[in-house]
C-alpha cells in the first residue's frame, strides 16, 4: 500500500515513515492538509494517516475534504493525534468521515491494526458515497470542539501562571532570606574587622609606645588603668611567658636568701 502521512511535525513524519516502510508499506509525505491535497491530485494513494493539529488546514478539515472529494471519498482515513483526545474530539472525526481514530504513540501492532481495519471498512462502503452530515452540523461540531480545546489551553495555562507565581513567590522569599543573612553575615564581619583594627592598634601601641611607672613598672593601658607588664602584654598579645631569674636578681636576691637559710 501507498499511505499518505500527514503531519507538521517531520520528526513524526519520519518516525511513522520508517514504521510503515518496515511493514513493507510505501509512504508519501505532507505537512498539513492543503499539502496533502496537493499530493492526492498528483499522486496515487491508498490510504491516509493524519494528524488533527496543523497550520493551514488540521486533520478535521482534510478529512471531511477528502470525503466530499467523488475521486477521494473512499480512501481509509486514520486520524493519528496526540493532542485531540477526548469523546467529543473523537466523535467529530467520525462525523467528517474518519474510519480510525489513534492516539499517540501507539505501538506499532496497534497502528497496523486501525490501518487493517479502516482498509477493510472503506472496501465495504461500496461505490455509492459515503453518508455524510450537512455542513452546517459538520460547522458547529468542529467549532465546539475549537472551542472546547481553547478552553482546555486556558485552563492549561491559568494553571501554569498559578505555578508561575507560586515560584516567583518563593523566589522573593529565599532572596529577602539571602538579603538577611547577607545583612546579619555583614555585620558580624564589620564588628570582626573592628576588633582587628582595634587589637592592630592595640599591637601597634604595644610595639611602639609603652606608658610605664618609673618606680613600679605597672603598665596605663588605653582605659587608664595601671597593670602589671606581664598582665597587659598577655591582654595584648599572645605571648606566653617563661618564667625565670636574671644572673643580676640571681646575685641580689637568692643568694642572700641561701645565705641566711644556711
Amino acid at each position: 500500500m501507498t499511505i499518505l502521512v500527514v503531519d507538521d511535525i517531520a520528526g513524526n513524519r519520519k518516525l511513522l515513515r520508517a514504521t510503515l516502510d518496515a511493514e513493507g508499506h510505501g509512504t508519501l509525505e505532507a505537512a498539513d492538509g492543503i499539502e496533502a491535497l496537493q499530493v492526492l491530485a498528483r499522486e496515487p494513494v491508498d490510504a491516509i494517516i493524519s494528524d488533527i493539529l496543523m497550520p493551514n488546514m488540521d486533520g478535521y478539515r482534510l478529512c471531511h475534504e477528502v470525503r466530499r472529494n467523488d475521486r477521494l471519498k473512499r480512501l481509509p482515513f486514520i486520524i493519528y493525534t496526540a493532542t485531540y483526545t477526548s469523546p467529543a474530539d473523537k466523535k467529530l472525526a467520525e462525523t467528517v468521515g474518519a474510519d480510525q481514530y489513534v492516539m499517540k504513540p501507539a505501538p506499532v501492532q496497534a497502528l497496523l491494526v486501525a490501518l487493517a481495519e479502516a482498509t477493510t471498512k472503506a472496501r465495504t462502503r461500496g461505490p455509492a458515497s459515503p453518508s455524510l452530515p450537512d455542513e452546517t452540523t459538520v460547522l458547529r461540531q468542529y467549532s465546539q470542539t475549537l472551542v472546547n480545546k481553547l478552553e482546555e489551553k486556558n485552563t492549561d495555562l491559568q494553571q501554569a501562571l498559578e505555578v508561575a507565581e507560586r515560584a516567583h513567590d518563593r523566589i522573593q522569599e529565599l532572596n529577602l532570606d539571602l538579603e538577611r543573612r547577607v545583612q546579619v553575615r555583614t555585620t558580624e564581619l564589620e564588628t570582626a574587622n573592628r576588633a582587628l583594627n582595634q587589637a592592630l592598634a592595640d599591637v601597634k601601641q604595644l610595639a611602639k609606645f609603652l606608658p610605664i611607672c618609673a618606680y613600679c613598672k605597672k603598665i596605663r593601658d588605653g582605659k587608664n588603668y595601671w597593670e602589671q607588664v606581664e598582665s597587659y602584654i598577655s591582654k595584648h598579645t599572645d605571648s606566653r611567658f617563661s618564667h625565670g631569674i636574671c644572673p643580676e636578681c640571681y646575685q641580689t636576691h637568692v643568694v642572700p636568701m641561701m645565705a641566711e637559710l644556711e
